[in-house]
């Protein structure tokens, strides 16, 4: 409890203390020791000694333990009562806890109101998982009201429930996709059979003109498409495809509080996209329009989207000018929501990494590198992704020294034996034997050949971390 309420306390906007302020208002707030507490803790920031506050609060350990369950209940019903009415969602869940209220006190009547317009709130926003809960409600209120149509309302459920399959097929089909896209940070491609799902799953639904005019779906299949051509690493068709449903969904006026999320996504893509195509310009000049939207809806997916942010300026500075691009790095290491992120070791320390070896600063870039390898969250990566940072840690090392590199490249071997068998790493394997080569002073020429031939300087680029082919033809 104790960490939930400094947690909760910490979260709260400047909005939220003003509101739940005034909540607190409503009864009398004369010796309210809760708000003495709250008061308190925001001062000291969580960091509170029970003795000292039992001072400062003038009570008793067992009072202590009640204003405290006080403080957390009120801080919670007063973010229910602010929040309740912005989301859709929210506002027809309002409507079916009010129907319960009248159906407990027995004015099923009303009760049968509130839910009708829950299910017209939910209808408008297409939220079938509301739905589901509203017609099961209505269902359940048949056995004691005899004028509902209860065969009206079975197959009404009967037909949400075919809708909440598609979509939770859909929705675990982008899961698994977005999982892989973060934690291999798109170094490496998603399992081929699940593109192939998430392809078929794109033209079936297409195909169904019911599905394709509702909202939810529209955007679910913008997912789904982007998704699948990110993975392809079809960068020109996305960009065409980013535009088209960006300029769409802006005419239709599609966007809002609800699918706020939705538009950041896309607009982050955009930027990420044109930086791909080397369109520096126009990368950030949406990356721009990215800040800006989050600030929209009182910024309450402004966190969410700050690494997003940082990254995409990164990305476009960091060959073109690297003191602007750590200027960026710096900014994000020194944001607590950025490093409470399980992928900040890897965006910190890998992106100094590579502007240093960008700068020819090798020293510094090695040191990066491997401090990101240090790191307890190295681990949560990808293990295909761990395998590309380590294989660029041995391309970092050997231009400043050979010592310990023989024992750091069995190690890599023995922990990742079983993804350097497989046909996708093969690259990868060819560069660990290259470097074992060359610093035991063996031929490397065959290695060298096969490496260059087997992928274009591009293609390179865009799938290593420090492209095998510059760096062979720079540096062997």
């Amino acid at each position: 409890m104790n960490n939930t309420l400094d947690i909760l306390i910490e979260s709260l906007s400047k909005e939220e203390v003003r509101f739940f302020k005034i909540f607190l208002n409503r009864t009398d707030t004369k010796n309210r020791k809760d708000l003495d507490l709250f008061d308190y803790m925001r001062k000291k920031k969580g960091i509170i000694n029970t003795k000292d506050t039992l001072k400062k609060l003038k009570t008793s350990a067992g009072n202590y333990y009640t204003i405290k369950n006080r403080l957390y209940s009120q801080i919670n019903n007063s973010l229910v009562w602010q929040h309740t009415w912005k989301d859709k969602q929210s506002k027809s869940f309002s409507f079916v806890l009010l129907s319960r209220i009248c159906k407990n006190k027995g004015k099923l009547e009303l009760a049968l109101h509130f839910l009708e317009k829950a299910e017209k709130e939910a209808i408008n926003s297409e939220l079938y998982e509301v739905l589901s809960i509203i017609y099961t409600e209505v269902i359940q209120l048949s056995h004691e009201l005899i004028s509902i149509d209860v065969d009206h309302y079975i197959e009404l459920k009967r037909n949400n429930i075919k809708i909440l399959a598609e979509i939770d097929e859909i929705d675990l089909l982008l899961a698994k996709i977005m999982y892989d896209i973060k934690t291999k940070q798109n170094f490496s491609k998603s399992d081929g059979s699940l593109l192939k799902l998430v392809k078929t799953k794109y033209i079936n639904i297409s195909k169904d003109k019911k599905l394709v005019a509702s909202t939810r779906f529209r955007l679910r299949l913008f997912k789904m498409y982007s998704r699948l051509l990110l993975q392809q690493r079809d960068y020109y068709k996305l960009e065409k495809f980013l535009f088209e449903s960006y300029n769409e969904f802006t005419k239709d006026k599609i966007f809002d509080r609800s699918n706020h999320n939705d538009k950041l996504t896309l607009l982050t893509y955009l930027a990420n996209c044109l930086h791909k195509n080397k369109k520096q310009k126009q990368s950030l000049e949406y990356a721009e329009k990215l800040l800006i939207s989050m600030s929209e809806y009182d910024g309450f997916l402004y966190d969410k989207y700050l690494f997003y942010y940082y990254n995409v300026n990164v990305a476009n500075f960091y060959k073109s000018d690297s003191k602007k691009a750590l200027d960026y790095i710096s900014k994000a290491s020194e944001s607590d929501v950025i490093k409470n992120l399980s992928s900040y070791s890897a965006f910190i320390y890998l992106n100094r990494s590579l502007i240093y070896y960008q700068e020819k600063k090798y020293l510094e870039s090695q040191k990066n590198i491997a401090r990101l390898i240090m790191q307890e969250d190295f681990l949560l990566l990808d293990k295909s992704f761990q395998l590309k940072i380590l294989v660029t840690e041995l391309m970092i090392r050997i231009l400043l020294s050979n010592k310990n590199l023989n024992d750091k490249i069995r190690t890599i071997k023995k922990d990742y034996k079983s993804l350097l068998l497989e046909e996708s790493y093969i690259r990868e394997k060819k560069m660990i034997d290259l470097i074992f080569k060359k610093i035991n002073n063996e031929d490397i020429v065959d290695y060298k050949d096969d490496l260059l031939s087997s992928m274009s300087d591009s293609d390179s680029e865009d799938i290593d971390i420090i492209g095998y082919n510059s760096w062979l033809k720079e540096h062997i």
